[in-house]
């Protein structure tokens, strides 16, 4: 696609199709198209994710489990580690408990 549109040959159907297919918006086949044009890679970028560490496990034991108590201790220490919103603090921390993650 990135060949076919560095030609001009890339048309407004063939992306509806694409992004039909794949089960994503026309905007996003286009944004994927513009990324690959200026990064050179057309590999999806691998995502990170937000990822609790030993640290912030031990907060969360000193704070009895609770998630509320966790994040206004984050938010207090500050420091230069940005501190995730509380839906993904929550999220986070029920995904790793469920994979057996105690406090």
């Amino acid at each position: 696609m990135l060949e076919r549109q560095q030609a001009g040959e890339l048309s407004t159907r063939y992306v509806c199709a694409v992004a039909e297919t794949v089960g994503v918006s026309e905007r996003t086949v286009w944004r994927w198209l513009e990324q690959a044009k200026s990064t050179g890679r057309a590999e999806a970028p691998v995502r990170q994710g937000y990822a609790v560490s030993d640290e912030v496990w031990a907060l969360l034991g000193e704070a009895g489990g609770n998630v509320s108590e966790l994040r206004r201790r984050l938010v207090a220490a500050g420091g230069e580690v940005a501190i995730p919103s509380m839906s993904t603090l929550c999220r986070v921390i029920r995904r790793d408990r469920r994979a057996g993650r105690l406090c």
